[in-house]
């Protein structure tokens, strides 16, 4: 089942703890490849000093973070990776999740952490080909290139654990805010 667009207007916390074990759907030009989400962060907008839109910033990289939710938010960090993020909320508070894990289906067993290709934000945006194109697409239309279901994958609180985000030393205190949200135990967490 398709995840509808009303999934993503909820507290952005709630959100990124939702997404984990739902299905990414890539559009490819080999057909629709899929993974599970293992690892998110949630950005709380103008009032998270980690968020791109803190304090209202506007910029062209920022104007889809300014749409309502169940959009996409791709950028480039270092000049080099790209990282998805589905927005949340409205677009009177633009908040995003950070996608930062995932499991490609179907699931492979015997694989090594040296092997992964997708154990991490930048990893996985180049495993699946996601660029700046991707940017700005309905997550809840079957026809996107990126849209998101539920297989009925079942999480429990305890599986969750919540951490500070990775890499946003930068936002003083909010950077130690327990933000971070990975499946326990998984193989495919970016880092521990």
């Amino acid at each position: 089942m398709i995840l509808p667009q009303e999934f993503y207007f909820e507290d952005t916390t709630l959100v990124a703890q939702s997404l984990l074990g739902k299905v990414l759907n890539i559009r490819t030009n080999s057909g629709i490849q899929k993974a599970r989400i293992i690892e998110t962060e949630a950005y709380l907008g103008i009032e998270d000093p980690a968020c791109h839109t803190f304090e209202d910033r506007r910029t062209e990289r920022t104007k889809s973070m300014y749409l309502d939710g169940g959009h996409s938010y791709v950028y480039m960090i270092y000049g080099m990776y790209f990282c998805l993020n589905f927005v949340t909320r409205t677009h009177e508070h633009p908040e995003a999740v950070l996608i930062r894990a995932v499991e490609p289906l179907p699931a492979q067993e015997n694989l090594r952490k040296k092997d992964l290709k997708t154990n991490g934000p930048g990893k996985l945006c180049k495993h699946y080909g996601i660029t700046r194109k991707h940017d700005g697409l309905k997550l809840w239309k079957k026809s996107s290139d990126l849209f998101v279901t539920d297989d009925d994958f079942k999480v429990s609180k305890k599986q969750i654990v919540p951490t500070a985000r990775v890499g946003v030393d930068y936002a003083g205190e909010a950077a130690k805010w327990p933000l971070r949200f990975y499946l326990r135990d998984h193989l495919f967490v970016s880092k521990k």
